[in-house]
């Protein structure tokens, strides 16, 4: 009797875990006391200040490049950009609410369904999508995801823009940006 009950708070607790909504809820939770980065407190980006620049991240620790966000008349311009030694082999974008972000049941994201990616030609350093239109007060997550590889070494990895966790069992990461 007693393995009976554990089987079943077990199977009751793997399915909570699988539930979109609780992943949904904890990153956005995570965005209330991380903010923004690259961003200016008041909002108001300086001339030559990107709206959103960080690491392109391969293997999880590997600085391979950077990824940057602009508003270019209201839309948004992704630009990937690797280091001297990485370049560019897969592109993989989504810009958009986080409620429309494709994931699988368990969290993790599905990049082979996000709306903008491409296959790159040998020895990219730098790739550059314009994707939605922000209206002033508009926000949106971004998750970059790519294929690198290092020239020097022949080592392929795969790369997020840094960010916070998506969720799911990957390591994969988004931001928020606004407008």
């Amino acid at each position: 009797m007693k393995s009976k009950i554990t089987l079943l708070f077990l199977a009751i607790m793997v399915m909570i875990s699988c539930s979109k909504n609780n992943v949904d809820e904890s990153i956005e939770e995570s965005y209330n006391i991380i903010g923004v980065p690259g961003q200016i407190d008041d909002g108001i980006l300086g001339e030559d200040q990107n709206l959103y620049e960080d690491d392109l991240l391969a293997g999880q620790t590997i600085d391979a490049g950077t990824l940057t966000v602009d508003l270019v008349d209201g839309e948004v311009v992704v630009t990937y950009t690797t280091d001297s030694d990485w370049v560019i082999v897969v592109t993989h974008l989504y810009v958009g609410d986080l409620a429309d972000l494709p994931t699988n049941g368990a969290g993790n994201p599905q990049i082979g369904h996000f709306p903008y990616g491409e296959t790159l030609p040998a020895g990219t350093t730098e790739a550059t999508y314009t994707t939605i239109t922000l209206e002033e007060g508009e926000c949106v997550y971004v998750a970059a995801h790519a294929e690198v590889v290092n020239t020097v070494t022949g080592q392929t990895e795969t790369a997020w823009a840094a960010g916070v966790p998506i969720g799911g069992n990957s390591w994969a990461m988004m931001f928020e940006i606004c407008n």
